[in-house]
């Protein structure tokens, strides 16, 4: 039977070795860094590709420039370091064919508009849903498929209010059943990024709830899987340009508003210089950036967190482009063209 202090040599002699395999462990990480430091510093990466040659400046919508302050609080004190080069896409366009009034007609026919559209535009086409009781119009891009839907949801006395969960989680399959007739769903979509929001309707307009038995509207958001690793952000920040607005009559759920703008990305693809973060927040703090969101009257924003991202709106965009950026106070977003300016046309 061991003793005391045998037992407690042997202790000190499993602490000891312990501890000089762990300096060991340390060591050969620390001198592998060291090597790659080594490397990379001899051997530098070859300058990012940039065979798109100048690109155009990322088409963020019109907005008014207010004086906005903003602060710094992330969650490490400090802006992150990226990478000096980030992937800018090649965004593929549907040609114009003469055969893209026909289609569209079939697909707007199979969610229910019979009427003959009306052409608004050399490109665009509207439809009316007049055989029901609510009277929901459609606007359809003929090439590419692009489209928003209206209706009077907010003042039409025929929406009854949502009766069970279980109509919530409909909600989001209703959204995706309707662009699937079309064949519109698209196949980047990350369902797991679904967004289902609750509304009901007070004076006109949509008010949050977390009641489903005040809800008359139901709002589903579909969002695009990462690429490269970066999330993709949309012009309204907080909402993507695949959102739906669920809406229940005569006990049934169907669409009452919508609006779909899909970027068809392409896998051709080019390295291009991007701006250091620090640059990217003195643009912010200059007003050289998208406010995709913030709650009105409010100019004074904590940013939480920085990272890269792509952008997606609802203008043309020739080229998926990476973005910085800006999450704060209040669900506030902005975004800040992270390639660098030598890079973009006039």
């Amino acid at each position: 039977m061991p003793t005391l202090s045998k037992a407690k040599k042997e202790t000190q002699e499993i602490l000891k070795w312990g501890g000089i395999s762990l300096v060991i462990i340390f060591l050969f990480f620390m001198g592998i860094r060291f090597i790659s430091f080594l490397k990379d510093s001899l051997s530098p990466p070859p300058p990012p590709q940039a065979a798109f040659g100048k690109l155009p400046a990322i088409p963020f919508p019109n907005q008014v420039k207010e004086n906005i302050s903003y602060s710094l609080d992330t969650l490490t004190g400090f802006l992150p370091n990226f990478s000096d080069r980030a992937k800018v896409y090649k965004i593929n366009s549907e040609p114009p064919t003469l055969l893209g009034l026909d289609k569209t007609r079939q697909k707007v026919s199979s969610i229910g508009f019979k009427s003959d559209g009306v052409q608004i535009a050399e490109d665009t086409y509207q439809w009316v849903d007049q055989g029901a009781s609510l009277q929901r119009m459609i606007t359809m891009n003929i090439f590419s498929s692009d489209f928003t839907l209206s209706s009077p949801y907010l003042v039409t006395q025929s929406l009854q209010t949502f009766s069970t969960l279980d109509q919530k989680d409909r909600a989001a399959e209703v959204a995706r059943s309707f662009l699937s007739s079309m064949s519109l769903f698209p196949q980047d979509v990350d369902e797991s990024k679904t967004k289902v929001a609750l509304y009901s309707i007070a004076g006109s307009a949509l008010i949050p709830t977390s009641k489903i038995s005040n809800t008359k509207i139901v709002r589903v958001d579909f969002f695009q899987k990462n690429l490269d690793g970066l999330p993709i952000y949309y012009d309204r920040g907080i909402s993507s340009t695949i959102d739906f607005l669920i809406g229940k009559e005569s006990n049934e759920l169907k669409v009452v508003d919508a609006r779909f703008f899909h970027k068809n990305i392409s896998q051709t693809s080019s390295t291009y210089a991007i701006k250091a973060a620090s640059q990217a927040f003195s643009e912010l703090q200059k007003g050289k950036a998208y406010i995709a969101y913030k709650p009105d009257n409010t100019v004074e924003f904590i940013i939480k967190k920085v990272f890269l991202g792509y952008y997606i709106g609802e203008n043309q965009q020739d080229f998926l482009m990476p973005v910085v950026v800006f999450e704060g106070s209040n669900n506030f977003v902005a975004y800040v063209s992270a390639v660098k300016d030598e890079w973009i046309s006039n």
